[in-house]
C-alpha cells in the first residue's frame, strides 16, 4: 500500500486556500481522476474534471469555486516520486514560450 498525498488550491472569488488530501494506492497503481473526485467528495466537494492537463476540478452543484491540484507525491515503502508539480510546469512552459 502506498500513500498519494496531493496538494490543491481552493479558488473561490478572489481568494485561494491551500489544502492537502490523501489517497491510498494498491501496488504500483497510479492515481486516477476517479480517485481524486472520490477524495474531494470525502472532503465535501462534489466536483468533476474541468481541465485534464492542469488537473482543475469544478463543482457539479452550481457553486462558484475551482479545485486546482498543484502537486502530487507518491510515497512507497522504499522510494518517493514527485508526479505532478503544476507551478514548476507553468514556469517551464512560460520559459519555453518566451525563448522561441
Amino acid at each position: 500500500m502506498r500513500e498519494c498525498i496531493f496538494h490543491f488550491k481552493v479558488l473561490r472569488g478572489g481568494s485561494s486556500k491551500l489544502l492537502r488530501a490523501l489517497i491510498m494506492l494498491d501496488g504500483e497503481r497510479q492515481p486516477t481522476i476517479t480517485d481524486f473526485t472520490n477524495a474531494f467528495q470525502q472532503l465535501g466537494y462534489r466536483v468533476k474534471l474541468e481541465n485534464e492537463r492542469e488537473l482543475i476540478f469544478a463543482p457539479t452543484n452550481g457553486e462558484d469555486y475551482k479545485l486546482d491540484v498543484t502537486r502530487i507525491e507518491i510515497k512507497g515503502e522504499d522510494n518517493e516520486q514527485m508526479q505532478h508539480d503544476g507551478e514548476l510546469k507553468a514556469i517551464v512552459e512560460h520559459l519555453v514560450r518566451t525563448t522561441w
